[in-house]
């Protein structure tokens, strides 16, 4: 895991969460956007809230979430394109999930690589 740009952290609330500093794009400088293992979802937070309870993930936690970190990993690196393909919003810039299924990033517009190409808002 240690050649990853994203960071692993244990919040008391939210439990293991990742902070990625791609998924921070186009939030305002007191926003933080964390993908909760838990939920297999991002979500944006306040940064001064959120941030003084995060800490270092444990080994045992590391662990236990390992299959979902790599979940993470593989819908991050293996993604086509930086941006939805149905509704063009760039994945750094919303709150995500990653979908069970194929593994992939699914945009708030509930688009993921499991959609087929005819469902797909082609190019203009």
């Amino acid at each position: 895991m240690s050649g990853d740009a994203f960071q692993i952290h244990f919040h008391p609330k939210l439990g293991v969460v990742i902070y990625d500093p791609v998924a921070q794009m186009g939030l305002a400088r007191e926003q933080m956007r964390l993908f909760k293992i838990g939920a297999m979802g991002a979500s944006t937070f306040v940064r001064d809230i959120v941030s003084k309870d995060l800490g270092a993930c444990g080994d045992e936690q590391s662990r236990q979430n390992a299959a979902a970190v790599s979940a993470y990993r593989t819908a991050r690196t293996g993604r086509r394109k930086p941006y939805c393909e149905h509704c063009r919003r760039h994945f750094g810039s919303v709150d995500f999930t990653v979908c069970g299924d194929c593994s992939s990033i699914r945009c708030t517009c509930g688009t993921c690589s499991c959609a087929s190409s005819s469902r797909r808002r082609k190019a203009a």
